[in-house]
């Protein structure tokens, strides 16, 4: 690594330090992209994986608590917060499900409970149709687990189109970017109110040009990958526990979690009241309760 690479590493990581105390932030380098975790806390490994799009950071409130009983490992995605993406092949959630296992085993994260939200929850069914003896279990949060239109604003759809999507995304990300994140966290985040300090620090990164085009592929690749992994849900063996909230506008509860669970016959299935999509902000708590039930079931599992 040059010396570039090193102080931004070191930078990155007095800024999580002074964020979450007594987190640390760590790389591994994985395909030639350096994918970045938080870290926090001692025992049992959780594996936190974010949405499309979004970061370490959305997991801000489940640190804490986690990490009095749990060592929670929350993962920047490919191309999302701190970590790198490769540009020599598609990243499609099968291969974000191999980098990741491939990160875990370089940290030697043994038997981790996943919790994956959203289209994080579609990599954590992933990992766990490819890895299942490598783990212990699955909290699926408002998971994106079939193929569906989902909730966001159309324009964060254009930038995955080839070549003319680079020029929308060139040309009016700048001009519109902020208003469509303000649109779709207000959806995300409904019937709650958007978190002004997180309102904040997303629209510095999510109006990036570049980052943008990483969402909006993700969001077109997911698309295309959700058929054959839905045929190899009822494989799944491991403890599954799904939570999706009555209000969701993001990603439809009847159409993913309900049906996920359906096809899961040992998941359990929890129906928040009065609530959306971001489920890890507003409720935190049936986020703990939810690995805590899967870690009383999986107690020296492996």
């Amino acid at each position: 690594m040059n010396v570039t690479g090193r102080l931004k590493q070191r930078y990155i990581a007095s800024r999580v330090a002074h964020r979450y105390p007594h987190a640390r932030s760590k790389f591994v380098t994985v395909d030639e992209a350096r994918l970045h975790f938080v870290i926090k806390g001692a025992g049992r490994p959780i594996v936190l994986i974010h949405g499309n799009p979004g970061s370490c950071r959305d997991w801000a409130r489940l640190y804490g608590p986690l990490s009095t009983r749990y060592c929670g490992f929350a993962f920047d995605r490919p191309g999302h917060g701190h970590s790198d993406r490769p540009n020599h092949r598609p990243i499609t959630v099968d291969v974000q499900a191999q980098m990741l296992h491939t990160a875990l085993k370089a940290l030697n994260v043994e038997q981790p409970i996943l919790v994956g939200h959203s289209w994080g929850g579609a990599l954590a069914l992933a990992y766990a149709l490819e890895f299942q003896d490598d783990m212990a279990g699955l909290v699926l949060l408002a998971p994106a687990a079939y193929e569906s239109d989902d909730g966001v604003s159309f324009l964060t759809k254009l930038p995955a189109l080839p070549i003319v999507g680079d020029l929308i995304n060139f040309l009016f990300t700048p001009l519109l970017g902020a208003s469509v994140v303000r649109e779709d966290l207000q959806k995300a985040f409904s019937p709650d109110p958007v978190p002004k300090h997180y309102l904040r620090q997303v629209l510095s990164e999510w109006t990036r040009p570049k980052k943008v085009k990483w969402y909006s592929v993700d969001d077109a690749l997911l698309n295309a990958s959700l058929p054959k992994f839905a045929a190899r849900y009822a494989d799944l063996s491991v403890p599954v526990t799904i939570i999706t909230g009555d209000s969701d506008l993001i990603v439809p509860a009847e159409d993913n979690s309900y049906r996920l669970h359906q096809a899961l016959s040992h998941s359990e299935l929890v129906v928040l009241k009065n609530t959306g999509h971001q489920i890890a902000f507003t409720r935190p708590d049936a986020v703990v309760e939810a690995i805590d039930q899967v870690a009383v079931k999986t107690a020296g599992w492996g």
